[in-house]
């Protein structure tokens, strides 16, 4: 690949050589088509990538990293790591990497913490409303105490 400026403006040229194959391909393109053709490609290659979903990788993610969730939850869990490591998710015979597998226990588990953490922030919450509750009403009970005792010091009175 070549990147050149010529009297037309900026070009690319490629060669595509597939060793072995006796086949060649010369392209030449401006950058603005470079960039179309970048776009085409990545569409085409999360196309590939959603193909390799199949329905024995699906099975494997949901046995051995993530637990009852639907097919479509999966295959936005795969998406979504295969977007940020580039593609690197499924290895050996398509099965899906081990480095990748950790990395969707390791998202389960912080997702799980996150949930338990939000609980007791729930709950801890709602048990301070109770424990202010629980002053209040200790703060009417004593009153009531004293105005109990007041009642029966001035109905002794007028004994």
């Amino acid at each position: 690949m070549i990147a050149w400026h010529d009297i037309e403006g900026p070009s690319i040229d490629i060669r595509i050589e597939p060793l072995d194959s006796g086949q060649r391909a010369d392209i030449c393109l401006a950058p603005s088509e470079a960039r179309a053709l970048a776009r085409q490609l990545s569409e085409i290659a999360d196309t590939a990538q959603r193909a390799g979903w199949t329905p024995a990788v699906l099975a494997e993610a949901r046995e051995r990293y993530l637990p009852g969730l639907s097919d479509e939850q999966i295959i936005e869990r795969l998406d979504a790591l295969t977007a940020r490591l580039g593609g690197l998710v499924l290895g050996h015979r398509g099965r899906i990497d081990w480095r990748a597998g950790r990395m969707l226990i390791a998202e389960t588990g912080n997702e799980l913490l996150d949930r338990a953490a939000a609980a007791v922030d729930t709950a801890e919450h709602h048990l301070s409303d109770y424990r202010q509750a629980v002053e209040q009403l200790g703060t009417v009970k004593a009153r009531l105490d004293d105005v109990r005792r007041f009642f029966e010091q001035e109905s002794e009175r007028g004994t």
